[in-house]
């Protein structure tokens, strides 16, 4: 990016800062606990001399030094400087903290209502949801709390899931521990329904609130960058196939493949995303259609060209890498494309051809027996699983219903009229579809 965009990335990554450090204030205000990553902090700031920013700021830097130690090169320039670029972003949160706790608490009058000051806390949460997802459109940096779980699943080669929340759970653990021995056991402050609020609103709202800040693009002057690599994409035909599990999708894109002299894609994009990622084959292919609950996997959203290493979450980095590939194979040449959300990665190509394929519970079951060579057993839990896994994963990142018809060309039933009829139809209609676009092509260009 250029030097301008880089500047005002980091303009929006402070004032998100800010935002974030006022949300914090907020909620802590409200009187109703805080939000799990800052508990322990705002619990040893209530029986110590140290303000709640300060030992903000020196529990970040002890995060900060435990990354140190953590990195694979301790002679890496750019993983350094990374590791600094933390703490100026520490200092102005902690600052912010502060501050904000102080005009509020002049402000703010006495919180006797509970109604108050659950209200409060509810604004604290949506307005730090607002200030992480600003972070999030800046991608510049990573504060401390997020950059020390990420490099301790690369250090212990973990899921970003499974760390994220043991280390929310590890601060409110530490917290509660020092609410209770600084009171002879009696109360804990920084730990009640608050805490809970915030540990399960903040996320749900960031995804909200993150679709509705594509106008900062324009600040950044990347809007313009879009239109241009849009403007580049070669457009294809292409044949997406979604389908539910039994119908036959596989030997029906093959079909197609052969009879429209098209190239076929299913599990060879599995190669591809391996290379892309760097992950083994084995893990793709075992983890592909799987989530986790990565708080800030809006960084990747709709955004194919954002660094893999940016992703918080392997299932992210996974997901991007697979549009990658999907829209670098649809450019390259006709293809048919076997599931992996393609249809709605495509979405932008008038050439694609978008096809549901459905069944009856007994013809898939059938083809599982007879054709796919499964004991019943196994066939009714795969068939389960894996339609499942599917709509929660196109549900997650293509923010939509799997099985909303209005979102392909064809809707067919591979049971009823059979894989060669289907083949008939699809073909039929993908040539229909060339021959349109083909003929409304030529008419703009006569005038």
């Amino acid at each position: 990016m250029t030097k301008a965009e880089l500047i005002k990335r980091y303009l929006v990554f402070f004032l998100s800062l800010w935002i974030n450090g006022f949300g914090v204030a907020l909620v802590t205000i409200a009187a109703l606990g805080t939000t799990p990553i800052s508990s322990a902090w705002y619990e040893i700031s209530l029986h110590t001399p140290l303000t709640f920013g300060m030992v903000t700021m020196l529990g970040n830097l002890i995060l900060i030094t435990s990354q140190y130690f953590m990195l694979p090169n301790r002679k890496d320039k750019k993983a350094l400087l990374g590791l600094f670029s933390q703490i100026p972003a520490t200092l102005l949160f902690s600052i912010s903290i502060d501050v904000n706790m102080f005009i509020l608490q002049s402000v703010i009058p006495e919180l006797n209502f509970y109604l108050y000051r659950f209200v409060l806390l509810i604004t604290g949460s949506v307005i730090l949801a607002f200030g992480v997802a600003l972070e999030v459109k800046a991608d510049v940096a990573l504060v401390a709390g997020e950059a020390f779980v990420k490099a301790v699943c690369s250090f212990l080669h973990k899921e970003f899931g499974i760390i994220k929340t043991c280390f929310d759970l590890s601060l409110v653990c530490l917290a509660v521990i020092i609410g209770l021995a600084c009171t002879d056991f009696t109360y804990v402050e920084s730990v009640r329904e608050g805490t809970l609020v915030g540990a399960l609103m903040v996320g749900p709202c960031v995804r909200l609130i993150a679709p509705h800040l594509k106008f900062i693009d324009k600040f950044f002057g990347t809007a313009e960058t879009a239109i241009k690599e849009q403007s580049a994409f070669a457009f294809n035909p292409v044949i997406t196939i979604s389908r539910e599990y039994g119908c036959g999708g596989r030997v029906l894109g093959k079909m197609l493949a052969k009879k429209l002299n098209l190239k076929f894609y299913d599990s060879e994009i599995i190669t591809l995303i391996a290379k892309e990622t760097g992950y083994s084959e084995e893990y793709v292919s075992r983890n592909e259609n799987r989530l986790d609950n990565a708080l800030l996997y809006q960084m990747i959203m709709q955004d194919y060209a954002v660094p893999l290493d940016k992703s918080l979450s392997k299932q992210d980095a996974l997901y991007v890498a697979s549009a990658k590939v999907i829209r670098k194979l649809a450019s390259e040449s006709p293809c048919v494309i076997v599931g992996r959300g393609a249809d709605d990665i495509l979405k932008d190509n008038p050439l694609c051809v978008k096809i549901r394929l459905f069944a009856s519970f007994e013809s898939k079951l059938d083809r599982c027996l007879n054709t796919y060579h499964l004991t019943k057993e196994k066939a009714l839990k795969a068939m389960n699983l894996f339609d499942k896994r599917r709509a929660e994963h196109y549900a997650h990142y293509a923010n939509a219903d799997i099985n909303d018809i209005h979102r392909y060309d064809l809707v067919l039933d591979s049971g009823a009229i059979g894989l060669e009829e289907c083949c008939d139809l699809i073909c039929a209609l993908f040539k229909n579809r060339a021959s349109n676009v083909s003929s409304a092509a030529q008419s703009n260009q006569k005038l």
